[in-house]
């Protein structure tokens, strides 16, 4: 007996974990418009490693992941073999004319992880004074009942907590929240208060941050397997029949020819980005589109460059991952030297990654230049989000849809396989772990 087809349109991890889960009991379909899945359109080559002499490439943007938030995605990379390793992150603080905020550093002593000051000020004032306020913070807010705070935004929150230090959470926390977040300032404070104190107080600052060994290159080779992939494929529009039962056809373009073709699915997965779901089904149901267009989202750039002007000082003296943080603006401009981060680029040619530039980076410096849209949540998005969730609990529903942003916490990758296994769980599959 032949199995039930079904596609699914979007390679992030959303729509590839998801045709992985499926494979099994789907005949599964994976549409995505790049030359790759998605997850990795954007790698680049940074040169050549001196010492083994293999090129090497890295994403973009970076995929770090720390153990206590990440659950479900340290679960998938170890049921498909991916190897993982740690990844330092730590941080150097300034201003955007160069004075020293905040500069600590990490070392790991087998599982155990220690964080010190970093700095040719190391023993100033305002750096101890910061690192006693980053103690503080991040012991206390474990302490937070999540329950008395469910109907605060993040900024309420901090208004009313007791043990707020406004140094601190002006010109260190927000500017890492903004960049984990990707998003401005006052869009990180509308955040529900229960994400961000989820994610803080999941022993992020403890246990550090990891990311694939490999590369995202090893992680799509490996999601990819027990199911047809179709790239360079361009949805135009979904189309259902006239019947209830009658198969839903796919509508697109493939590679560079303007002429359509078409497939019939019994199901649709749509793990595109909100903006871009509300197009494919508003002929089909107008009322649901609706609620997609009404998640917002912020815009980024990301640049890959050799260009070390932009620091304060020599890198070779920083943390790896440095943060021009100026007031007057809503982001900070955050700049990971991937030499220090990253064991596969320790013996490349300097190479950095800057997400929103805030200075001009040498156009003959620079390696790539990325734009990308992230959803940001707040409590009105949380209730077109609930409404989208419903629409796939009606009997005989045949189109899901699944992305970071209908995950539990902020719209990260871990987000991303949650919703994944919540629609894999309703066509009858259970997870393998």
């Amino acid at each position: 007996m032949s199995k039930p087809t079904l596609a699914v349109i979007g390679s992030g991890i959303a729509g590839l974990s998801a045709a992985w889960l499926l494979r099994n009991k789907y005949q599964v379909t994976l549409f995505e418009r790049h030359a790759t899945p998605g997850m990795g359109a954007y790698a680049v080559n940074v040169g050549t490693n001196t010492r083994t002499g293999k090129a090497v490439t890295i994403d973009i943007p970076l995929r770090v992941i720390t153990s206590g938030y990440y659950n479900e995605l340290f679960n998938l990379y170890q049921t498909l073999g991916v190897n993982i390793e740690r990844t330092d992150h730590s941080g150097a603080f300034f201003t955007h004319t160069g004075a020293d905020i905040f500069h600590y550093k990490t070392y790991t002593l087998g599982e155990r992880r220690f964080a010190f000051l970093n700095s040719p000020k190391r023993l100033s004032k305002q750096n101890i004074s910061q690192g006693m306020a980053a103690i503080k913070f991040f012991a206390e807010i474990k302490k937070v009942n999540l329950d008395s705070v469910t109907k605060l935004t993040f900024g309420e929150f901090l208004q009313q907590w007791p043990h707020r230090q406004s140094a601190f959470i002006n010109d260190v926390l927000m500017p890492m929240l903004s960049t984990i977040c990707t998003c401005d300032y006052d869009s990180v404070k509308q955040y529900p208060a229960t994400i961000i104190i989820g994610y803080l107080a999941c022993g992020v600052a403890k246990d550090g941050v990891w990311k694939a060994t490999h590369g995202v290159a090893d992680i799509v080779q490996r999601i990819t397997q027990g199911y047809q992939v179709q790239a360079n494929s361009h949805i135009q529009a979904i189309e259902f029949g006239d019947i209830e039962t009658a198969p839903i056809k796919v509508i697109y373009t493939q590679d560079q020819q303007t002429k359509s073709q078409s497939q019939s699915f019994d199901h649709i997965v749509i793990a595109t980005q909100p903006q871009h779901a509300a197009p494919l089904i508003e002929a089909v149901d107008p009322q649901l589109a609706k609620h997609f267009k009404q998640i917002k989202f912020a815009k980024s750039s990301m640049v890959v460059h050799r260009d070390d002007s932009i620091y304060p000082r020599a890198w070779q003296d920083l943390s790896p991952v440095c943060y021009s943080v100026n007031q007057d603006l809503q982001r900070p401009m955050a700049t990971v030297c991937l030499n220090k981060s990253m064991p596969a680029v320790k013996d490349c040619l300097p190479v950095f990654q800057t997400w929103h530039p805030t200075t001009t980076i040498a156009a003959d410096k620079t390696l790539a230049d990325v734009t990308f849209e992230r959803p940001v949540i707040n409590f009105d998005t949380l209730k077109h989000i609930a409404l989208i969730k419903n629409s796939m609990l009606k009997n005989n529903n045949r189109i899901w849809f699944c992305g970071s942003y209908l995950g539990e916490g902020i719209p990260l990758l871990e987000a991303g396989v949650q919703s994944s296994l919540f629609v894999a769980s309703a066509l009858g599959v259970h997870k393998p772990w």
